[in-house]
């Protein structure tokens, strides 16, 4: 019970250490020590398990929670939170199951021994509600997936840290903060994991119509941090990739740096909305680009040779100068960066150098919500209807009657619907690269830009194995996550996309770059004349792409180009 207050002489004389441990509050939790063999599986399918039994056990009452009362003297203390904590002492394994047309897909990790989970669940109420919490971290993690392309990510250590915030009103704003840091990590990156993740996302949101009566808003920030990174993108041709695991056959392009911060906003507090906004930042600072060829591209021996022989060269100062202010500065010794797959010893060429980078994306989308597809769609068309008759109307102070029930009675039976006609997702992407970048303009790291172009962000997204055998492969939209390609006639069986799925992009990119420092790497000796270089002032690159029409503009400030004056 809690004690009787005493006066303060006579507390002093009477307390003990034994007195003042019986003051803290009740401890209640639950511990769990993880030995060799532990398997952990969990997925969509165990999550609706787990909610069934909350709701079962835990059934929502619907009313304002009430402020829990300060226990009296002489009253039993009062139990503050309930503390989950799993230690992993021996290396453990994690599957994430989904399914995708009855064939399942999983993502695979191994976590090392040292590996916790921390559950902090509030028993009490204050005026602002409660707030759980969840934290841990994983230790030498290896995750790999279904995929034919296996890899995913590797990474020394992965520490999160999940706030949420409960208010006393069921059915107010809620707010979910999860914070992710990752150190030493390596991540493989390819567009069809994109499709992957959808499909994730997909088996794990609910397939039930949305409900105002049960809807609650919230929202989702977070803040992930990667020190000491690499980011490897596949850049072979017309996206061929060998899924091999050893010797493969891949050039790859990777972006690694010191710091990389990515911060976004997921809401969701609104009641089915038309459209959703997201901003993603990304900022990386101390980024090099790498380039790797594989043993049997008939440029890697050249291009070995060629990057030994120049790699020593030293260019003067002036080189680097602009014409006008000559205050440029010389590019900066390179200091000893934490390689992890792109140890130069294998074959990886720094290609640039970038002090700090910066992306901005700005994107907003038309969800589609469970089984109200169809009327979205009606909606859609009979919004467009609408606004192009509006302007045939005469104004609302005529007598005239408005037909507008022949145009919302047109949508259901009209035939069949054109997606290029629906208002368009947007996506608005800047990129900004700070002043005294470094670019050393190797042949092969143009061919791999242009391929990372056409797989990334063009017709060949879709990736297609070496040991592909499949005699006429015709792109997939509807078999499993793991596959890009599939035969004629399973794709007959599940073509009918629905057109909400097709809806058009309008694209809008703004690319700025300043003071950009280039060499040409050239064959000469550490006492002949130094290769071509160039110096750019300024470089501003704007597109926008809709579905009938692409826009492009450019602006270069004035480029300077420097030539030894013995080379020949």
């Amino acid at each position: 019970p809690v004690p009787v207050e005493q006066e303060g002489e006579q507390e002093a004389e009477t307390s003990s250490e034994d007195d003042k441990l019986q003051d803290l509050p009740p401890c209640w939790g639950l511990d769990i020590v993880c030995g060799k063999g532990t398997d952990f599986n969990y997925g969509p399918w165990a999550d609706r398990q787990r909610e069934c039994l909350w709701k079962f056990f835990l059934p929502a009452d619907y009313q304002a929670m009430k402020v829990s009362e300060v226990a009296k003297p002489g009253e039993p203390r009062q139990i503050q939170a309930f503390e989950l904590r799993m230690n992993i002492i021996a290396d453990a394994t994690i599957d994430l199951l989904f399914t995708k047309n009855r064939e399942t897909n999983a993502i695979h990790v191994n976590v090392g021994a040292g590996s916790y989970l921390e559950v902090n669940i509030p028993m009490t109420v204050g005026e602002n509600g409660y707030s759980p919490t969840i934290k841990g971290q994983l230790l030498h993690v290896d995750t790999t997936s279904s995929m034919q392309y296996r890899t995913l990510l590797e990474a020394e250590m992965l520490a999160f840290h999940v706030i949420a915030s409960y208010p006393r009103v069921w059915n107010m704003p809620q707010s979910w903060q999860c914070e992710i840091e990752v150190y030493k990590a390596t991540y493989h990156f390819i567009y069809a994991q994109k499709n992957f993740f959808t499909d994730l996302i997909k088996d794990w949101a609910s397939d039930s119509a949305p409900d105002i009566y049960s809807f609650v808003p919230y929202s989702w920030k977070f803040k992930i941090l990667l020190h000491q990174f690499e980011m490897i993108w596949a850049a072979n041709q017309h996206n061929w990739i060998d899924c091999s695991t050893k010797q493969q056959e891949n050039v790859y392009l990777a972006a690694c740096g010191e710091t990389l911060n990515i911060d976004f906003t997921l809401p969701f507090n609104e009641f089915v909305p038309t459209t959703c906004h997201t901003r993603f930042s990304l900022r990386a600072e101390d980024t090099d680009m790498r380039l790797s060829l594989p043993e049997c591209h008939p440029s890697r021996y050249p291009l070995l040779t060629l990057a030994k022989d120049y790699q020593n060269i030293k260019l003067p100062p002036d080189m680097f100068m602009s014409a006008e202010n000559q205050g440029a500065p010389p590019p900066k010794p390179s200091k000893s960066r934490w390689r992890n797959i792109t140890h130069a010893e294998a074959g990886w060429l720094d290609c640039w150098s970038v002090p700090n980078f910066l992306l901005i994306i700005d994107y907003t989308w038309h969800p589609i919500y469970p089984q109200k597809a169809d009327e979205q769609l009606k909606q859609s068309f009979s919004e467009m209807e609408e606004s192009m008759l509006s302007a045939l109307r005469p104004p609302e102070q005529s007598s005239v009657p408005h037909y507008t029930s022949t145009s919302n009675s047109a949508a259901p039976s009209r035939g069949p619907t054109d997606p290029s006609e629906l208002p368009p997702d947007r996506l608005h992407v800047e990129m900004e690269m700070s002043p005294d970048s470094q670019i050393l303009l190797y042949g092969p790291l143009l061919r791999a830009l242009i391929s990372i172009k056409e797989n990334y962000f063009g017709e060949d997204d879709m990736y297609t194995d070496f040991e592909e055998t499949v005699s006429s492969p015709v792109l997939s939209t509807a078999t499993s996550s793991g596959l890009g390609w599939i035969e004629d006639s399973e794709q007959k069986e599940g073509s009918d996309a629905h057109p909400l799925d097709l809806r058009p992009w309008d694209i809008t990119v703004l690319i700025n770059l300043y003071k950009v420092h280039g060499r040409l790497p050239v064959h000469c000796s550490s006492e002949g004349p130094e290769g071509p270089s160039g110096f750019l002032e300024r470089l501003c690159f704007e597109m926008k792409k809709g579905y009938k029409e692409t826009m492009l503009q450019m602006i270069l400030s004035p480029i300077h180009i420097f030539i030894s004056d013995n080379y020949q």
